[in-house]
């Protein structure tokens, strides 16, 4: 039997080869987008590599466990060492601000708090998962997941099947870590779609890159986006040339943004079939 991670990465390697996955990146960031334009500075936060996936170990340790604890998802968020436990518990703590999240003690433990995903918080995903899985579309013209979508317990649902993502650590940073030095940034998800749409819509490895532009479009300061960008220069992924307004993508970019977002869509596909997903990779 394969595990989480062989079937996800050979899903992967067939969203990767099809002819529609430019067409797929497109409409994802299209889609997604619409919804950031909505909360850019909380959108920006959450699609920071880390703080994700804390927010998808908080969405898991609910699905699969009736007294999930805040402790819980701290103690494993801290063994993957990608967070410090002030910003861990900073974080619980804009997420009950913002009424995303509703806590009480526990009644099995009365050292330890409980959490429950509010209808604002649970809305904001399903909205974000459909911007990866409507997609799929303009890969396989007869696959239709909206069924899903329509069920009382989709939330609920596609968590118990993406904790097997999540408890097997299948992480970007971890199986593609050349992505690592974007996705680590505020907006980086983002940051590494809007380069690469603007690639894909003029099919040119150097593309004219408006910084201002892109910053406000990515919900990010001008310096924050610029730095970004020549972390990523500083790894070969990219040239940027700013008195130009150009920036040149390197192969080693389009390989790894492709590689990127073909394991972000079959991940995603998996929280909504399971483990059938296996059936799909053959």
């Amino acid at each position: 039997m394969k595990t989480t991670l062989q079937i996800i990465q050979d899903r992967a390697d067939i969203l990767e080869s099809s002819d529609g996955l430019d067409r797929a990146i497109a409409l994802h960031y299209a889609m997604l987008m619409k919804v950031y334009a909505t909360n850019p500075s909380y959108f920006k936060t959450l699609f920071k590599s880390n703080r994700f996936i804390l927010g998808l170990a908080l969405f898991s340790f609910y699905a699969t466990d009736e007294d999930a604890t805040i402790n819980q998802v701290k103690e494993y968020c801290e063994k993957l060492n990608i967070l410090s436990k002030n910003t861990i518990a900073s974080f619980f703590i804009f997420l009950k601000i913002t009424r995303r999240i509703e806590t009480k003690k526990s009644i099995s433990d009365k050292r330890k708090i409980n959490y429950t995903p509010t209808r604002k918080l649970i809305e904001e995903v399903q909205l974000l998962v459909r911007t990866m899985i409507i997609p799929l579309k303009e890969i396989f013209d007869d696959y239709d997941l909206e069924e899903h979508f329509s069920s009382d317990s989709f939330f609920t649902d596609f968590f118990v099947n993406y904790s097997d993502v999540v408890f097997s650590n299948i992480f970007m940073h971890i199986i593609l870590p050349e992505s690592d030095c974007l996705i680590i940034k505020d907006a980086g998800h983002v940051i590494l779609n809007n380069i690469l749409v603007e690639h894909i819509r003029i099919k040119n490895k150097t593309i004219s890159y408006n910084v201002d532009k892109a910053a406000k479009e990515c919900g990010v300061s001008r310096s924050h986006l610029r730095r970004t960008l020549l972390d990523a220069q500083s790894e070969g992924l990219l040239t940027l040339r700013s008195t130009e307004g150009k920036l040149t993508l390197h192969d080693s970019f389009l390989v790894m943004a492709k590689r990127y977002m073909s394991i972000y869509f079959a991940a995603i596909e998996y929280g909504v079939v399971g483990k059938s997903a296996e059936d799909l990779s053959t």
